[in-house]
């Protein structure tokens, strides 16, 4: 299968720890990818590799690297690539795989030594979560989307790699679930008898209205009895009546766009009504149509599959959309189907879209070393405009900034770019702020925010440890996505068979949600906290075992 690196944006500090020690040549470490995705359940022996750009400045270099921990430990077991040596700019590779055992690894430890003195000039800990373990499914590829909704008798296909250490060979299934339950009445292929290791694929479907939460992965031996491993995958998609599926749209999640720019959503519709239907998209805040909003008309659509689109925008004001909803209806204007896909674009009569950062986030920069910037701007403002982008904490603007400042940007739309840094001190940003001006700044004409993770100088450091064996137990993996909407992902490994309690409190101290309280056995686990009800904001997970207390930041953003 093809290699397929996933840029790992972190939108939450909590999640993240850095360091700094000194002022250092070594100006940046950042737009770290990975081979596969988190998460990952790959088997001992599969390689994963790590792309991190570099700058140093150093005529005598620095060593890169990139190392597996769990929680604030190395992860023993592993093998690794040796130090990249690297000077000046640009990108090296490293990867780790494990021998054997069972390993969770929650972060990668990425930083790079001074080529002279051995010292750690800068460093941070990625989050992430791989299962290493004998057997592994990973590699996973579907033939349809998240929140699509099939039609009936429509199979998702699932191909993947596959590896077990049981000589004999083994079955590999794949089931749909709903929020920890088996997912009644589906219809899905059985498994072959498999050799140790090789690609295979399963499906699935229903004939009936179905929504399904996750996909359950089971390994079992050729005697379909014993169970090797199992794991769980979230992935949210429907069975409906009528088709809406292989759903595309053309402006990233996150973008500001102009009330005169559409959004064009490109789709398969399928259905079996032999008078026609006729189907809708528009954006929804907090569940209805956004104001301002308008959207193209449909005619008739005849029976059958076809791939089509529509486009919808916000045509005066200001909304911020976090919500497309489809409807479709008969010829008799009889609602069919409606439902609503979780998205999050800002429609004003400005916009600066398409920021491109250098270094990339995740990145973690010397004091006075430049995050540049580039970008697209929109206006509707009748004379020049300027723009400044300024580092934000949780919406929360940062000061002290060093800057290039603004240009002159005339009207209606053209290119800029910016610059900016600290010189001393600890900082650490989760978002980018734009804020549009007019050239008096006596009136601000636009505010946006784009995720991502910058630092600089920061001194939120993780005591180095001992390279021993930690103690593995019961432990709360990163949540994903986090921010969340709808839904969010909570893993949790259980290291025996025990009582867990996993809840979730407001920021008061007030329960809002229990996800578990009894009895769990041993393994990897995943919950899913739906946003439903919940007002947009932070929120605490706490898991609580024998083992002792750990909890997590989460937000809502709606």
């Amino acid at each position: 299968m093809s290699f397929r690196a996933v840029t790992l944006v972190l939108l939450l500090s909590g999640l993240v720890c850095l360091a700094a020690p000194r002022q250092v040549a070594a100006d940046y470490l950042g737009g770290v990818t990975f081979s596969h995705p988190a998460p990952s359940y790959l088997p001992n022996g599969e390689t994963l590799f790590i792309n991190i750009d570099y700058k140093i400045d150093d005529p005598a270099g620095g060593y890169v690297y990139a190392r597996p921990y769990t929680l604030d430990s190395p992860t023993p077991g592993y093998g690794a690539s040796a130090g990249s040596f690297c000077t000046g700019t640009g990108t090296t590779t490293q990867f780790f795989f494990f021998f054997g055992g069972e390993n969770i690894v929650t972060h990668v430890r990425i930083y790079v030594r001074d080529g002279d003195t051995d010292e750690i000039e800068l460093e941070m800990f990625v989050p992430v979560r791989y299962v290493f373990a004998p057997h592994g499914v990973f590699n996973l590829q579907m033939n349809h989307n998240q929140y699509d909704r099939l039609p009936y008798g429509e199979n998702i296909e699932i191909e993947f790699d596959y590896v077990t250490d049981d000589p004999a060979g083994c079955k590999i299934y794949a089931r749909p679930f709903t929020n920890g339950s088996m997912t009644p009445d589906y219809s899905a292929s059985g498994s072959a008898d498999l050799p140790p290791s090789g690609s295979y694929g399963q499906h699935f479907s229903f004939s009936g209205d179905a929504d399904v939460t996750d996909i359950r992965f089971q390994i079992v031996a050729l005697d379909n009895t014993t169970l090797l491993y199992e794991f769980f995958v979230p992935f949210d998609i429907h069975w409906a009546e009528v088709g809406i599926y292989d759903v595309d749209l053309d402006w990233p999640d996150g973008s500001s766009i102009h009330n005169e720019q559409n959004l064009i959503s490109s789709f398969t519709f399928a259905h079996e009504e032999s008078g026609g239907m006729r189907v809708w998209m528009a954006g929804t805040t907090g569940g209805n149509i956004a104001p301002g909003s308008s959207w193209e008309p449909s005619v008739l659509i005849p029976p059958g599959g076809v791939m089509m689109s529509r486009y919808s925008r916000v045509s005066f004001g200001e909304a911020n959309v976090d919500g497309l909803q489809y409807w479709v209806k008969d010829i008799d204007d009889n609602l069919i189907m409606e439902f609503i896909v979780p998205v999050d674009y800002h429609w004003a009569p400005h916009a600066v879209q398409n920021p491109v950062f250098s270094p990339a986030a995740p990145a973690i920069m010397s004091n006075g070393e430049h995050l540049e910037m580039a970008f697209d701007y929109v206006t509707s403002h009748g004379d020049n405009v300027w723009i400044y982008a300024r580092p934000a904490y949780d919406n929360v603007p940062m000061y002290g900034i060093n800057s290039s400042g603004s240009s002159a940007y005339s009207p209606p739309s053209g290119s800029g770019n910016f610059w900016l840094s600290f010189l001393d001190d600890e900082h650490l940003a989760s978002q980018m702020r734009f804020q549009m001006v007019n050239t008096d700044q006596s009136e601000i004409l636009l505010e946006h925010f784009y995720d991502g993770f910058w630092a600089w100088g920061t001194s939120n450091y993780v005591t180095a440890v001992p390279e021993q064996v930690p103690t593995i137990a019961t432990s709360l993996g990163p949540c994903f996505p986090n921010p969340f909407n709808p839904t969010t992902t909570i893993p949790v490994f259980v290291a025996r068979d025990s009582h867990v309690r996993l809840a979730v409190y407001d920021m008061r101290g007030r329960l809002v949600r229990t996800l578990q309280d009894g009895i769990m056995v041993a393994g990897n686990h995943a919950f899913t906290l739906r946003g439903n009800g919940l007002a947009s904001g932070a929120y605490i997970c706490r898991l609580e075992t024998i083992d002792g207390v750990q909890t997590q930041r989460i937000m809502l953003v709606k």
